[in-house]
């Protein structure tokens, strides 16, 4: 399978199991754990080995999905319309303008973060976060438009 932002949120909404049962995926280890100690329950899948995580609601639907590129982890599969190893420019000449921007922040609890471009799509958003060292993708987040803070 052919790993693309639109392959990967056209399963946003759907039960994990359908993502699960997909080719890479499939073959990928991974644990889940249940947040039940919020105001909604979340379902986290943590694939470690492979760097990305996703987000469901409390029926199991996907609520989010993160690769990372960072220097602890590195999603393992080539992201054909968005290579993780693209610049801000090289991100904005291929997603278009952003329809939000933040610059890096220091958060008291969570730490640093680098610059980031929010990308609204037609039921879902892409959010690139780029390295504080480096202006190269740190994270990508696809998410649904319901869950966009």
């Amino acid at each position: 399978m052919t790993v693309t932002i639109e392959k990967l949120a056209s399963y946003l909404g759907k039960e994990a199991s359908f993502f699960l049962a997909d080719d890479p995926f499939k073959k990928w280890s991974f644990k889940r754990t249940l947040e039940n100690d919020l105001d909604q329950p979340l379902i986290d899948y943590v694939f470690a080995r492979d760097g990305m995580d996703f987000v469901c609601d409390e029926r199991d639907r996907l609520r989010s999905i993160f690769l990372y590129s960072d220097k602890s982890r590195c999603f393992s599969e080539q992201v054909e319309d968005l290579p993780l190893t693209s610049n801000r420019q090289e991100v904005v000449a291929r997603l278009g303008l952003p329809t939000k921007s933040g610059q890096r922040l220091s958060d008291p609890i969570l730490g640093e973060y680098g610059p980031w471009d929010r990308f609204s799509r037609s039921g879902y958003a892409v959010h690139v976060e780029y390295r504080l060292d480096a202006d190269i993708i740190n994270k990508v987040t696809v998410m649904r438009a319901d869950v966009v803070p």
